[in-house]
This record gives C-alpha cells, structure tokens and sequence, in this order.
C-alpha cells in the first residue's frame, strides 16, 4: 500500500523520502553516522556476553539507556 502523504527531507540540492518522523529526524539532523554506530555498539556488546555477570553489566547499560530515553520522551514535544 502507498502512502497517501509521503514525508520528504531536503537536504542543498537533494531530497530524500522518509518512511516515517523517526525517519525524517534522523535523515534531517544528519544522524544516520550515530545511529550506525549506536547500532554496531549493540551488536558487539551483545555477541560478547559470555558469563552472566557479563549479562548482568550489560542488562545495567540497557535499562540505563531506555530510562534515559523515557525520559526525553516524556520531556519532548513528540
């Protein structure tokens, strides 16, 4: 199904479609760098537990982020 009401970034000379606000923040403020690399630090902290106090650390640094991220949530405008 097409979107009726697509979102567009313009960025100079380009533009680029967005797929959702997420999208268009992220493609707007130039985040995309950020978020590969949030991503890939993830990924290594997940393929490296390998003891449960390891999984302990790092459930600490995920309940960390998401409280943080309640956190602007409940503060922001979206």
């Amino acid at each position: 199904m097409k979107n009726k009401n697509p979102l567009y970034v313009v960025k100079g000379d380009q533009v680029e479609a967005a797929t959702d606000l997420f999208d268009m923040l992220v493609k707007k403020l130039n985040l995309t760098p950020v978020i590969e690399i949030f991503t890939s630090l993830v990924k290594i902290l997940l393929e490296n537990i390998s003891t449960y106090a390891m999984f302990i650390a790092v459930k600490e640094f995920f309940d960390f982020l998401i409280q943080k991220i309640e956190l602007f949530r409940k503060f922001s405008l979206i």
